[in-house]
């Protein structure tokens, strides 16, 4: 009961924040259709752009952006005070932690659907095609570790910054998911460079996903598969995934106690 309503505060205070219409919704729909134009006019010779090699990695990066709106929203609680005062209350730590972390949780499913109707138009538009309704489903259950992922190292950042300090080191979050992700650039060709983002969460995720909807890869016509390579990518996930939900209960769980 403590939980839902810290849950339906923190979900008004992000309704009345008009920066999650623009990032979290505006900004992949905006993404899609640019890469769909540029898929266009370069007569379908960038693969990448391609709806099912591209909703992945949008829908990754678009996740980076949770980040940054859920670390804005415990930095300004920070700043205010809101948090100490509420410390004064019968809530406990997993309560501050489920009350931040479910309503981010719940618009990033509601961005993925964006991100996988928005594949459905624009394949039927372009004559490609996307994926059928079990896969679409799989590839959100997929994509839910990366999504917990950015939540997470969002909760940590704004228990550890300000308000102000805290925009600036999430843009290098999102920064690197764009370039280690491989959400529009062709990993595939660049040899070393790809392993090295393998120690990243971002690609591995994205690789997932394109496992999914049977993307091709950018060199030849074959598609991506689940093959070691794809174990790989899964094992890296779930690690991040466990590694930053442990960092958010000791940090929020220090801050309590102290």
């Amino acid at each position: 009961m403590k939980s839902l309503i810290f849950i339906k505060r923190n979900f008004k205070e992000m309704l009345r924040d008009p920066l999650l219409y623009i990032f979290c919704a505006g900004f992949p729909i905006a993404l899609i259709g640019m890469f769909q134009i540029i898929l266009h006019y370069t007569n379908g010779k960038t693969p990448i752009f391609e709806v099912k090699s591209l909703i992945p990695g949008v829908m990754m990066f678009s996740y980076t952006l949770l980040m940054l709106m859920c670390s804005l929203l415990i930095s300004k609680d920070k700043s205010t005070q809101f948090i100490k005062r509420l410390y004064t209350s019968p809530m406990r730590s997993h309560n501050y932690l489920i009350g931040y972390f479910v309503p981010y949780f719940l618009v990033g499913i509601i961005q993925s659907f964006i991100c996988i109707i928005m594949g459905y138009i624009f394949g039927a538009i372009n004559g490609s095609g996307f994926i059928d309704f079990g896969k679409a489903l799989l590839l959100i259950l997929e994509m839910i570790p990366i999504m917990c992922i950015n939540i997470f190292v969002g909760m940590i950042l704004g228990r550890l910054l300000n308000d102000k300090s805290a925009p600036a080191i999430t843009s290098i979050f999102i920064s690197c998911s764009g370039v280690l992700g491989g959400a529009w650039m062709p990993l595939d060709t660049m040899g070393g460079f790809e392993t090295f983002t393998m120690a990243f969460p971002f690609h591995p995720a994205v690789y997932l996903g394109r496992v999914i909807t049977g993307a091709k890869h950018t060199t030849g016509d074959s598609i991506f598969t689940f093959d070691d390579k794809g174990v790989i990518c899964l094992v890296i996930v779930l690690v991040y995934l466990v590694i930053s939900l442990v960092l958010s209960i000791l940090f929020f769980n220090k801050k309590f106690n102290k």
